[in-house]
């Protein structure tokens, strides 16, 4: 939701097999996808030397898997594999949750802190989390200003794939979805963008919620590796 990854904590074995960079954009106020996309185009190609590294691999989840699309269709080299999980590039065909952008951004802070309880079974299986981790998401939500969620679900509504352009990203993509995500269609939204890539693996997680990694029985390494997506 924030890009900080501070809900990462039930993904520790990634921590031990990668160096994991995070993108932290919690007030970004980015009009349209190409402001949102450019500068972090721009962190990545100085932060990150291809030399130093044997792969690169991008990994996002809800909205930043749209973000992850773009930088894919921006600078398709930059990366050796692909995680999508949950994409919310499937939000234009819930035309319900556009609503949110006018009622966000009227909403002071105190009625939006409120309102964050009753997201709460949409984005995740209560059942499926620890309470530390319902605590972290709660607080996670809050943090996150009312204009900024408005802003991220005009962009989502926004959201367009060049399909000439994606379709020329050849590195692997691995593809997750939940089939209990209450927040959007993940697992008909993975079998479409399945279709776009040479190299891409669907993976269905037939008992998790939208926010899937916070789940004490999902391991996203052993995913990986389901799908030979570590060498």
């Amino acid at each position: 939701m924030d890009g900080s990854g501070k809900l990462l904590e039930t993904q520790r074995d990634l921590f031990r097999n990668f160096e994991v960079r995070c993108l932290d954009f919690t007030h970004d106020r980015a009009s349209n996808w190409q402001e949102l996309i450019k500068p972090l185009m721009l962190l990545l190609e100085k932060e990150v030397d291809k030399n130093n590294y044997p792969q690169i691999y991008l990994c996002g989840e809800s909205f930043g898997a749209c973000i992850a699309l773009k930088l894919m269709e921006m600078i398709p080299d930059f990366f050796d594999k692909v995680i999508l999980i949950n994409s919310a590039s499937s939000f234009y065909r819930r035309s319900w949750l556009n609503v949110g952008t006018y009622i966000t951004s009227l909403m002071p802070n105190n009625i939006y802190n409120g309102a964050t309880f009753i997201l709460f079974p949409f984005l995740v299986k209560i059942s499926a989390i620890a309470h530390s981790q319902r605590v972290a998401l709660l607080e996670t939500l809050q943090s996150i200003h009312p204009l900024t969620v408005s802003n991220r679900i005009k962009l989502l509504n926004q959201f367009r794939l060049n399909l000439h352009k994606i379709k020329q990203f050849s590195q692997p993509v691995l593809i997750i979805a939940s089939e209990e995500d209450n927040l959007l269609p993940s697992v008909e939204e993975a079998q479409r963008l399945q279709q776009f890539f040479s190299q891409s693996f669907v993976n269905i997680l037939p008992y998790s919620g939208h926010c899937c990694l916070l789940e004490k029985e999902i391991n996203l390494l052993t995913i990986m590796y389901k799908y030979s997506f570590l060498n």
